[in-house]
């Protein structure tokens, strides 16, 4: 009986940072979306999310650095995405629901290149959310 109490509490215990981690509707606004333009100036290609860092100028013309979580390494490369996919000094749009606390955080909605091409899109059945 006393495995089964301590097993009990060990999985009590684990599970609480796994549905912390997929809870998106308290870290990201999920029904607002934001468009920002700017240069990718960093991108982390690692799980358990690839994170793809921004520089945009806010209305003052600051330049602001935006992180936004994105799908896993194993979904993007089954969409036929890589770590080369997006470079460092590369102009995008990024369409994103934005952290709900006002920081500069999202996730994202898609991402637009230079030509116009949408890539990483949830709109499109990609990049699911969880």
């Amino acid at each position: 009986m006393s495995r089964l109490v301590t097993l009990a509490a060990l999985m009590a215990v684990l599970s609480v940072p796994v549905l912390a981690h997929h809870g998106r509707g308290a870290t990201y606004d999920m029904k607002k979306r934001v468009t920002l333009e700017g240069t990718v100036s960093k991108v982390e290609w690692r799980n358990p999310h690839v994170i793809i860092y921004m520089d945009v100028k806010d209305a003052d013309g600051k330049v602001v650095t935006w992180g936004f979580e994105n799908s896993g390494v194993s979904t993007l490369a089954q969409e036929g995405y890589n770590r080369n996919t997006l470079k460092v000094g590369q102009d995008i749009t990024a369409i994103v629901n934005p952290a709900a606390n006002g920081a500069p955080t999202a996730i994202v909605v898609k991402i637009v290149l230079a030509d116009g091409k949408e890539i990483m899109s949830r709109d499109n059945g990609q990049n699911p959310a969880n």
